[in-house]
């Protein structure tokens, strides 16, 4: 059993070390345009010839989070002492304690570079986010981005049968190429656009870009952690010709692989098919979506490196893992409908259900594995308020159920299927263009058989509920 007064030790001095270093830095991050901070740094060291005259952008990124739980966690479930501790409820933020979730790089073209962060849109569609207002372009525009990722939350942005490395499977902290993808737009109908290659979810409102927005909160939903994480495949989305007083539409199709993967899985395989339907209003401050994915959920388990008889996850993969002795297809669905609403200049309200299936094997060669068919759903609003300039306050409020514990992430800390209650609060400053920190608040309540939050393991008491708290640094150059 930890000494929980080590480690409450250990965290203060871990968090007063990071804000010593991040208030001390912090002017430093103010150089270049003040009006561009993405980018700033590649620019301050190379010059701008690249955005400037080829529109390629090169964007830093880093997230470091301190969390702590109202309970000890029990370190050992997971080799070197990591993770479950705070999942699922903590999303990414998988421990307690000062984390690097993650650092990156995005070198990118156009409008393949992260909305809003370096270049105005070159299309009047946004490949994964929205149509926008203004008549079809007359030219066929190739965009591209690719983009390195290197931290403690790299093993969720592996993609199976690519970068999941076996030489850092006992890494805490792990290597990702997280996206490359061709971005085309064609001028064609109202407009269109076909994204090729890997590419981060464009499912429910929590996705996997690294920049905020979209992501509100340092923490994320149950519902983001019942959906891929990315996708190997070719996805289009196609304007309508809708008559811009009654707002701007677009349907999007893709066909991708496994989740998080690279191939189709073995037996029966095949590709999974998305589907999703956007409005906006004509002022563009109403955003409604329609996304669905559906394909086989038959054997696409991440793999494991056995080393000294220990099972170290590789990446990629699934959450729900089902299996048949004769490959037989076996059916995933995952269906979000989300909107959002600027009420004023100030509040923006936001919404999101969620549904999900999974059709069960007839195999359980893991204690975690799906021998039945489970069903999975929920919803979460919240809203975001600007206080003053520069400060943000948001609250979320989320119901999930998960029938019969089919994700891994619940199964395997003890749940055996229920609800889950949760409500977050959250502040966000900009401190400057670089950097943003946000403190959070979490607490979670599970009504259910067997218990979520530390399973009681290790002499650790079982519990139902958890109070996490997470101090967020975000930095971008």
């Amino acid at each position: 059993m930890l000494n929980s007064s080590n480690c409450g030790d250990g965290f203060i001095k871990q968090l007063i070390i990071l804000i010593t270093v991040t208030v001390f830095f912090a002017p430093a991050l103010s150089f270049g345009d003040p009006e561009k901070p993405h980018g700033a740094g590649f620019r301050a060291l190379f010059g701008d010839k690249l955005e400037r005259e080829f529109n390629i952008g090169v964007l830093g990124y880093a997230h470091v989070s301190a969390a702590k739980s109202n309970h000890d966690i029990a370190k050992t479930l997971l080799p070197q002492g990591r993770g479950r501790g705070l999942q699922p409820q903590g999303g990414l933020v998988q421990d307690e304690g000062l984390n690097l979730q993650h650092i990156g790089l995005i070198v990118c073209k156009g409008s393949a570079c992260p909305p809003g962060h370096m270049f105005e849109p070159n299309r009047n569609v946004l490949s994964r986010v929205t149509p926008l207002p203004g008549p079809r372009g007359e030219e066929v525009i190739v965009d591209w981005a690719v983009t390195a990722h290197y931290g403690e939350d790299g093993v969720f942005w592996s993609t199976k049968g690519f970068d999941d490395w076996e030489w850092n499977a006992r890494d805490k902290n792990r290597l990702a190429l997280t996206e490359f993808f061709l971005d085309i737009y064609l001028p064609i109908g109202a407009g269109a656009s076909v994204l090729v290659g890997s590419w981060h979810s464009s499912l429910g409102l929590e996705i996997g870009k690294a920049l905020v927005p979209p992501n509100m909160f340092s923490s994320r939903t149950y519902a983001f952690t019942a959906s891929p994480a990315k996708h190997v495949g070719i996805l289009t989305q196609f304007k309508l010709p809708l008559d811009p007083a009654l707002g701007h539409a677009s349907l999007g199709f893709g066909i991708t692989s496994d989740w998080n993967s690279i191939d189709f899985g073995s037996g029966a395989g095949g590709p999974s098919f998305m589907f999703a339907g956007r409005w906006r209003s004509p002022d563009m401050r109403t955003w409604l979506d329609i996304e669905t994915i559906y394909g086989n959920g038959e054997d696409d388990f991440g793999d494991a490196k056995l080393i000294n008889g220990i099972a170290y996850p590789l990446g990629g993969g699934s959450q729900f893992l089902a299996l048949s002795s004769s490959n037989e297809y076996l059916d995933r669905f995952v269906g979000f409908f989300t909107a959002t609403h600027a009420a004023t200049e100030r509040l923006l309200l936001v919404f999101e259900s969620v549904y999900g299936y999974q059709e069960g094997g007839d195999l359980r060669p893991l204690p975690f594995a799906i021998t039945r068919d489970s069903a999975f759903y929920g919803a979460n609003g919240g809203f975001r308020y600007r206080l003053i300039e520069n400060v943000h306050v948001g609250t979320r409020f989320e119901w999930f159920t998960d029938e019969n514990a089919a994700n891994v992430l619940w199964s395997g800390v003890g749940a055996r299927g229920g609800d889950v209650y949760a409500l977050t609060a959250s502040l966000g400053w900009d401190v400057s263009k670089h950097l943003l920190i946000r403190p959070e608040l979490k607490y979670d309540v599970y009504d259910g058989n067997g218990h979520l939050f530390a399973a009681g393991e290790n002499g650790l008491a079982a519990r139902d509920s958890q109070l996490l708290g997470v101090l967020n640094f975000e930095f971008s150059f």
